[in-house]
């Protein structure tokens, strides 16, 4: 009678998830059947997982036999930013579905393990697509500054402007030395136009430039002797 009973709940449940998932459950026997799981989070790599389940003599009294199953692309041929779940993965997956069997046992727990795997799945999915991103973005920063360190020059210290300040000053005493020397070989410096009593203070000669336009008996005239008439 008890095995009866047992079977008849197997039976109930059974048709019940058929009408829940009417294209994802598959049935082995009376007592076995697979669920495949779809992980749509938005924003993260989609998979599914076929969650088999075998019912024991004694279910729901006692927990049910099942397995975790990845079904996805292998992993080499998955993006760097997509994420997937790894063995260890999956193991702490069929950890926390097992928690959740023990805290059903007496009443039909198939839904809520499937319900909580997609749920712990997808939250595991989120978590890694954001370390991946994390990462990645990491990456990009460490280019981007490798590149800008081709246009940034020496870092400016107190010993690097130190001995700048000493090379400059050295730059511009030997300017200003052969400044000097240009200038001597030059002659001295006359600044503005000279007047005409500069101009014969220097060249002599232009005191007696005109002597040679005087004839023998022109007189010398001296214009203080004249006054001026009122």
């Amino acid at each position: 009678m008890a095995d009866e009973h047992y079977a008849e709940e197997q039976a109930n449940e059974i048709e019940i998830l058929q009408s829940i998932y009417p294209t994802e459950l598959t049935q082995h026997s009376s007592n076995s059947f697979t669920i495949a799981i779809l992980v749509d989070e938005e924003d993260v790599r989609h998979c599914t997982l076929n969650l088999t389940i075998e019912y024991t003599p004694k279910y729901p009294d006692e927990a049910p036999h099942f397995t975790i199953d990845l079904v996805d692309s292998p992993a080499e041929t998955i993006d760097k930013l997509d994420a997937h779940l790894s063995p260890e993965d999956l193991q702490s997956l069929l950890e926390q579905t097992q928690a959740i069997c023990e805290e059903s046992l007496g009443m039909a727990m198939v839904f809520s393990m499937a319900t909580h795997l997609k749920e712990i799945a997808a939250q595991r999915l989120v978590e890694i697509t954001k370390e991946l991103k994390r990462k990645e973005d990491a990456r990009i920063q460490q280019e981007i500054e490798k590149e800008q360190e081709k246009f940034i020059g020496t870092l400016v210290t107190r010993q690097v402007f130190l001995e700048w300040r000493d090379r400059f000053d050295k730059e511009m005493a030997q300017k200003s030395e052969k400044d000097k020397d240009v200038a001597s070989k030059r002659g001295p410096k006359v600044e503005g136009k000279l007047t005409g009593r500069q101009l014969f203070e220097q060249n002599k000669e232009l005191a007696s430039s005109d002597s040679k336009f005087f004839a023998d008996d022109d007189v010398s005239v001296d214009a203080r002797s004249y006054q001026s008439v009122a």
